[in-house]
């Protein structure tokens, strides 16, 4: 049992086209290495040119370095020095280059003969729908790359397909970030097979979208099938009321989540009632937050009872509800020192009284 819990508070603020597949063929390398104009990083020619490479192509580049420069120049866009500096390096970090979809082709393109990355961040370069089909079709092939960062890149539902198509196929990635996406409830369908095929990625970030109701009875029984995710993010999403009940009863049901953020999505009542459920029945799950979600008192009382007896989970953030000092008082009664393992509690945020306090004492 545990003998100490933290808790952590702090007073109340008042308050196009059609892509192409990328693809390194023995077909394109020969033409690379002979001289010949560089004309298959499209299959219609559309970047064709009569642009001669002045090097040829060395067959051992493990960093795909010389590919790289010959697809700038045949793309008419700048080589970022960045990338060439350190595409050596197994950490790749390029957020906010300004790629765009053709900067991405390009990185993508020596990526996929690529050896040495093996982790990508490119968040924030805007490389859109178009640029996510190059970075999918680039990880059919590459099998070093094991944390992919693409958030806020406005992929949309052009790139939400190709992502989880490769998903379902990919067997060497383990961390991938697609928040900030623009993702919505019709793309939610597209994760279905990836959650329930791909036996690889462990930590998964879709916050910063629009899943809704919709979408949670979509993502919800792909979520509770998926036998390798550990870490799961739907911070800042849409789910409410009867979505964030199907979320929450998949989150329950999972045998392998350890860590879950469900933070700034509206729970509410119901949703407050749904997550007492999974800290009573889930013994797997370490870590959840589910601040910012307009939990009342009354589901406060809920989660409470699941607490007494909990001895799996160590950490629970519900900072920033209404829970008012009723509600604060119950939860703080349901984590007593004999009673559960609780490590940290965290309420900031929310209003508390002397009575509180002085229990608070007690439990340090």
């Amino acid at each position: 049992m545990a003998s100490e819990i933290q808790l952590a508070m702090t007073p109340i603020e008042e308050d196009e086209e059609k892509a192409d597949d990328v693809s390194i063929t023995s077909e394109t390398q020969q033409s690379i290495s002979s001289d010949q104009p560089f004309d298959t990083l499209n299959e219609e020619n559309e970047y064709d040119t009569d642009l001669e490479m002045e090097k040829e192509v060395d067959e051992y580049d493990v960093t795909g370095r010389q590919l790289y420069i010959t697809a700038c120049k045949h793309l008419a866009i700048v080589p970022v020095s960045y990338f060439l500096q350190h595409m050596q390096e197994p950490t790749l970090v390029m957020k906010y280059h300004g790629l765009g979809p053709l900067g991405v082709k390009a990185v993508a393109l020596a990526l996929q003969i690529n050896t040495q990355v093996l982790s990508l961040d490119i968040e924030g370069n805007w490389i859109e729908g178009i640029g996510g089909k190059y970075i999918a079709n680039m990880l059919k092939d590459n099998i070093y790359i094991t944390e992919l960062n693409l958030a806020d890149n406005n992929l949309g539902s052009k790139g939400v397909a190709p992502i989880c198509d490769m998903l379902a196929v990919n067997t060497t990635l383990q961390n991938l970030n697609l928040s900030g996406n623009n993702f919505t409830d019709s793309d939610a369908m597209y994760f279905v097979e990836a959650l329930t095929e791909n036996r690889r990625v462990q930590f998964l970030n879709l916050s910063h979208n629009r899943f809704g109701e919709k979408g949670a009875f979509l993502l919800g029984p792909a979520i509770a099938e998926n036998e390798t995710l550990e870490e799961l993010d739907l911070s800042w999403n849409c789910l409410r009321k009867r979505g964030a009940i199907e979320i929450c009863d998949s989150i329950k049901n999972n045998a392998r989540l350890k860590t879950v953020n469900l933070a700034f999505n509206g729970l509410g009542k119901e949703g407050g009632r749904a997550v007492a459920d999974i800290i009573k029945s889930n013994n797997i799950i370490l870590d959840i937050d589910v601040s910012h979600n307009r939990i009342p008192a009354e589901a406060a009382s809920f989660i409470s009872k699941s607490l007494e007896g909990n001895d799996t989970l160590k950490v629970f953030r519900i900072t920033h509800n209404p829970l008012r000092p009723g509600g604060a008082m119950d939860l703080l009664k349901g984590v007593a020192p004999d009673s559960s393992v609780l490590e940290v509690l965290d309420m900031s945020g929310i209003e508390v009284d002397k009575s509180f306090i002085a229990i608070n004492i007690n439990y340090i």
